[in-house]
């Protein structure tokens, strides 16, 4: 993204924004609410464009222009959105959609068994082929949020985009969720995680970048930014608030 800004309701929100994320990289987009996170994601969907400017360019996999079904199944997409299934449908049936880019599986879908094989290593790689029977609108917030995940790595992508992936998760579902993204992680699967929760920043990923109101504020290593004084000036508290609500 080279200087790249959004109107949404006659207000801008993002402001000149300049980021470069490598393919196959582990990263996390930091923010408060309101710091613009859903805008950026919605640019990386093509859900929304940015305003056409004099030296603005968002390229995406080294392209400009893209048919969003193939960019969505390149860059594996995690999103909030997930659509309620229909009581009718498996979770193994949800995760071969993803094959087709559809929200059921397509009933003349020719679903080939190199599909089903890469469908069955994606649920085990998340722990969930046990589910693969079961009704997917039957699944707790944990385990389908893991099915959305196995849907999105059928694909194979070299990254793997998650957007607030501990959001109404319980503590044991966040747990559980956390040990696998880890184990992805170390498997050298890339992750760009977009959130407003520090939980979610998984000891693998080892860039940090701040957003906040539009703007990108800073953009270093771990180390560097997940401190208090750092974290409580992305979210607008003091530093001794932000030691008391129990974050260090």
């Amino acid at each position: 993204m080279r200087n790249i800004s959004v109107m949404r309701a006659g207000r801008r929100v993002l402001r000149g924004l300049n980021l470069r994320l490598e393919l196959g990289e582990s990263a996390a987009i930091l923010g408060p609410n309101g710091a613009g996170k859903s805008t950026l994601l919605q640019l990386l969907t093509r859900d929304l464009y940015p305003l056409a400017r004099r030296g603005s360019r968002l390229c995406l996999l080294g392209r400009e222009q893209w048919d969003i079904w193939s960019l969505r199944a390149s860059l594996g997409m995690v999103l909030q959105d997930g659509w309620l299934p229909p009581a009718g449908l498996s979770a193994r049936d949800l995760v071969l959609s993803g094959f087709f880019g559809s929200r059921v599986l397509p009933a003349a879908a020719a679903v080939a068994p190199s599909m089903r094989r890469r469908a069955r290593q994606a649920m085990l790689q998340l722990g969930v082929a046990h589910l693969a029977r079961r009704s997917a609108a039957s699944l707790s917030a944990g385990e389908m949020r893991r099915i959305w995940m196995a849907r999105a790595l059928v694909h194979q992508p070299s990254t793997l985009l998650l957007d607030e992936p501990g959001a109404n998760l319980d503590p044991p579902a966040r747990s559980l969720l956390t040990r696998y993204l880890r184990q992805l992680a170390r498997s050298g699967q890339g992750l760009i995680v977009v959130t407003h929760q520090v939980q979610d920043l998984i000891p693998e990923i080892r860039r940090i970048v701040f957003l906040r109101e539009g703007r990108l504020i800073a953009d270093g290593p771990r180390e560097r930014l997940l401190t208090p004084r750092s974290l409580a000036r992305l979210f607008g508290v003091s530093s001794r608030e932000w030691t008391r609500l129990g974050w260090q």
